[in-house]
């Protein structure tokens, strides 16, 4: 298990991950991210808005960054 911290970029506002959480890898971490950017994402379409150009950055143990999730990634756009 490796610790892995979610920072969301949210229209240029920084939130950290102080706590971060245990995952298996990777593979997890991007499981997780892609969570994250929906529920956030899902709370921006009740008030009316929506900003695909956020993401979450996950950092590693060292607090290295591994990957960023786009919001523009995590979800499928159609019927536009």
């Amino acid at each position: 298990m490796a610790r892995f911290y979610m920072n969301l970029h949210e229209c240029g506002e920084l939130i950290s991950d102080e706590e971060g959480m245990e995952l298996g890898g990777e593979a997890d971490a991007r499981r997780e991210a892609v969570a994250a950017a929906r529920e956030v994402m899902c709370a921006e379409v009740a008030e009316g808005r929506l900003c695909l150009s956020c993401s979450i950055v996950v950092e590693d143990e060292q607090r290295r960054e591994v990957m960023r999730v786009m919001f523009r990634e995590a979800v499928a756009v159609t019927g536009l």
